[in-house]
């Protein structure tokens, strides 16, 4: 009976996200069809570029890490009840912070170096989720008003540093290249997918075990649901949003970390594709679960890798790829919000 219970729940809470991605192939199909090509063709040529062959399946997990350490530090904010929009300039800081450690340091083996590297880059992440932390906790300033205010100006901090303290001659405006120490090593050469991987996998199970399985990750999600009963149970609301903040910054600064160090091999401004902000859509998909936004990590990946080879193959569009995404966006909200208008119907009834 028990074992049916859980089956039963976790039926519940994937169920929106399969409808969601199966919604959004269905648009694409349409967008496809109306363009006058075979969307079984596009989607055939969409999984033959992303999943057809140990190089389509690389690029596809290289583009998927980003989002895995991206939506596990929107999901453990999420769950704290905080809603951190700041990955994206947290990304910016961390990813900076590593490249300088990793050009910086000289004369240090790997097993020193490397690690000082990635751990630069989560220090950058969590230093600057402080300020949103403190504001929320000392004041009650909205974490989404000071998040996305600090994203601008991590942009022009980290582009300010590139051009006038640590910038190397080159295209774009970037730092010097990490050294061979500081790099983390890749797992299938020539593709640039590398350890950060292995770590972003790490941290889904260790973040699953601390919210899950342990005191602190209970007293957590209780203050996330309701930070009220959380008080008058004796936990410390402010103490854990503002540690909540502070390891969610630490995870968008490895999100950066992952980029210098595993593949560019350099901090350049022009690095990111938005993937902070990706990596919210990502958490929702994954419904905010440290083992569902794994799944869903390799999903955006997919399609990312998997739409340049559709257009390529089939005369679509590359933006279909972008459009999908969009789809399951709007899906998984719209979900979110008629859960909760039954939930509070049936509250009403309750009560009545």
């Amino acid at each position: 009976m028990r074992e049916g219970n859980i089956l039963s729940a976790w039926l519940k809470v994937l169920l929106p996200s399969v409808i969601a991605v199966a919604v959004s192939l269905l648009i694409g199909a349409a967008v496809i069809a109306m363009i006058g090509e075979s969307p079984l063709e596009a989607y055939a040529a969409l999984f033959k570029g992303s999943l057809g062959g140990s190089g389509p399946l690389s690029q596809t997990l290289e583009r998927s890490t980003p989002y895995l350490f991206g939506g596990l530090a929107f999901a453990l904010a999420a769950k704290a009840g905080l809603f951190n929009i700041g990955l994206e300039g947290q990304m910016f800081i961390g990813a900076l912070a590593s490249a300088v450690a990793g050009f910086g340091l000289q004369g240090l083996p790997p097993f020193v170096h490397l690690p000082l590297a990635v751990a630069a880059g989560m220090a950058g992440g969590m230093l600057w989720a402080v300020v949103p932390g403190v504001m929320k906790v000392k004041a009650g300033v909205h974490e989404v008003i000071s998040t996305v205010m600090l994203n601008y100006v991590a942009f022009a901090v980290t582009g300010y540093l590139t051009v006038h303290q640590f910038l190397e001659k080159g295209a774009v405006a970037q730092t010097p290249k990490v050294a061979p120490e500081a790099s983390l090593p890749l797992l299938a050469p020539p593709s640039k997918v590398n350890a950060g991987l292995l770590i972003g996998l790490g941290c889904a199970v260790l973040l699953y075990v601390l919210l899950y399985h342990t005191a602190w990750g209970y007293a957590l999600r209780v203050n996330g649901l309701n930070g009220i009963a959380a008080r008058y149970a004796g936990i410390s609301s402010g103490k854990m949003i503002f540690m909540a903040l502070l390891f969610s910054g630490a995870l968008a600064g490895l999100m950066g970390a992952e980029r210098v160090l595993g593949v560019y091999q350099r901090f350049m401004q022009t690095f990111s594709s938005g993937y902070g902000f990706t990596a919210i859509a990502v958490a929702l998909l994954g419904r905010n679960h440290p083992l569902g936004i794994i799944p869903a990590a390799f999903i955006f990946g997919m399609l990312e890798s998997g739409a340049s080879s559709m257009s390529l193959m089939v005369d679509v569009p590359r933006e279909l790829g972008p459009i999908l995404q969009a789809v399951i966006i709007v899906v998984i909200a719209s979900a979110a919000f008629l859960a909760g208008k039954v939930d509070r119907r049936k509250g009403v009834k309750a009560v009545g």
